[in-house]
């Protein structure tokens, strides 16, 4: 297959694209868009062919559900209930944005059940990146998505990470800028109360309970056992993970430090800038995930383009020291002990 590369931003007839990808969606091909939080792998979320097809060019697990994304809420009004309180004061706060709501479906609504893996209920999520947007507007079709890249891979924030991993394998990419957030969305289970944030991510319990009240929002601490099925993506399965593996290591900075005298380009080291002074003379391969543990939004956007860049300099091992939990890197922690290599 000869995957087609789109800029939309730099064509002068986007008319006329908006009108191929239309077409595109309705014969049920696959399209990578650039989203806020990372590159999507979209298709029509009301073609079951369609929508077989993303799991076959991620390699991912049928039973892991799909977000659907779309432009203006009435086209929700005959597929999910959001007729909850709750639910319109979180929509109203922070759509279009990085949240994912999960909804309870309504009958014949003409989604996929392989979006649903099945289930009675239906992720859903308005993007706020331009590109995008202008995208679900134009075409007005309801887009499942999971990230752009093979499954259990870093998630793609580039438009390269994207042709890296998907070239040849889906129809066509749309080329656009870095995603801002660099993180996938926070996704809310509004089935139930308290609401559970089943994936953590830039919009915060924090943030959620400022909008609901104290006590509103939980995280989902449930283990998932092998045979549960995962109500969101990202909470099941091994995901974000290089192809080097990912060490924590729970000793201090020095004694790292003396370890990674003793190693070469082979080995990665992911650090903070505020270290440089200290690791200088290492002759490991040296990547900054921002300037320090407080620079939370720097190093949610640069996580996986280091993970990236260290595969593609073919680093056999990379080591990384515990980051210390706040309120605002939640995100970040649950990224980085799903990568990492259980050993």
């Amino acid at each position: 297959m000869e995957t087609e590369i789109i800029n939309i931003s730099k064509s002068e007839s986007k008319e006329e694209i908006y009108s191929k990808l239309t077409e595109y969606y309705k014969r049920g091909k696959l399209v990578a868009i650039p989203t806020e939080t990372v590159y999507g792998l979209s298709a029509n979320a009301m073609n079951d062919e369609a929508v077989s097809k993303i799991y076959e060019a991620k390699g991912r697990p049928s039973d892991n559900p799909l977000i659907v994304h779309f432009y203006e809420m009435s086209q929700l009004d005959n597929i999910v209930d959001y007729s909850d309180e709750n639910v319109k004061k979180l929509i109203d706060k922070f759509w279009p944005g990085p949240m994912t709501l999960i909804l309870n479906v309504k009958e014949n609504n003409g989604i996929s059940k392989k979006v649903t893996a099945g289930l009675n209920t239906l992720a859903v999520r308005m993007p706020s990146n331009v590109t995008a947007r202008e995208l679900l507007k134009e075409t007005k079709v309801l887009l499942a998505a999971p990230s752009a890249n093979t499954s259990g891979k870093p998630s793609p924030t580039k438009f390269e990470h994207v042709y890296h991993d998907l070239n040849g394998k889906i129809d066509v990419i749309i080329e656009d800028e870095q995603s801002d957030i660099g993180l996938e969305s926070t996704v809310i289970d509004c089935t139930r109360y308290p609401l559970v944030i089943a994936r953590p991510g830039d919009i915060t319990k924090e943030d959620i309970e400022s909008v609901l009240g104290e006590g509103s929002v939980k995280y989902n601490e449930e283990v998932l056992t092998q045979n549960a099925a995962p109500i969101s993506p990202g909470m099941k399965y091994r995901h974000y993970s290089p192809e080097a593996e990912l060490v924590l290591f729970n000793d201090s900075f020095e004694n790292l430090i003396n370890i990674l005298k003793d190693k070469n380009q082979k080995t990665g080291f992911i650090t903070y800038k505020e270290m440089e002074s200290r690791v200088n003379d290492l002759n490991v391969s040296i990547k900054y995930l921002a300037d320090n543990e407080k620079s939370v939004e720097q190093s949610n956007k640069n996580l996986y383009n280091i993970l990236r860049e260290f595969d593609e300099e073919k680093v056999e091992e990379i080591f990384i020291l515990p980051i210390g939990e706040t309120k605002e890197n939640k995100a970040l922690l649950n990224r980085l002990n799903k990568a990492i290599s259980k050993k």
